[in-house]
């Protein structure tokens, strides 16, 4: 019994291997799946949060895959963080009216990384702001899109 539990196993696992899940992040870099775009070069794609801590949550994604931030080359980290810059700057211009802003980087299941493309979080804070939202919570591209086209009329 135990040999046919091993043996379905390793058939599992090589039908997943043969048939990964669409990365989600590659799929709107691609422009499969809609986001609220707001900054792209050809390195480093920015776009808000369907599930934002806050309005503004922005996450900055490289455009070419690559799974946590342990994999990035240098460069291109060195490029999403010049990105999350500018994009700070550029909430804090908006009427959103953030009073501080957070970076977050998850790298592994462990440490809270749910979707395995490396991503930056550039999270507007505020003083006495609610409880976090849950991961069940997600915003519409429609409520996106306003707060997306503020930023971008703000990056310099």
């Amino acid at each position: 019994m135990r040999h046919l539990l091993v043996f379905l196993l390793s058939v599992l696992s090589l039908i997943a291997a043969d048939n990964p899940q669409p990365c989600p992040f590659c799929e709107i870099v691609a422009g499969t799946r809609p986001a609220a775009v707001v900054y792209r070069d050809p390195t480093v794609m920015a776009f808000l949060s369907i599930g934002p801590r806050n309005p503004g949550h922005v996450l900055v994604i490289p455009v070419q895959h690559a799974e946590n931030f342990l994999t990035l080359p240098p460069a291109t980290a060195r490029e999403l963080i010049a990105v999350a810059q500018r994009i700070a700057t550029a909430i804090k211009r908006t009427d959103l009216q953030a009073e501080g802003i957070q970076l977050q980087m998850n790298t592994g299941k462990a440490a809270g990384q749910t979707v395995f493309h490396a991503h930056l979080h550039v999270i507007p804070r505020f003083a006495g702001e609610p409880e976090p939202r849950s991961e069940k919570d997600r915003a519409t591209l429609a409520e996106l899109e306003p707060i997306a086209a503020k930023i971008r009329a703000k990056l310099q």
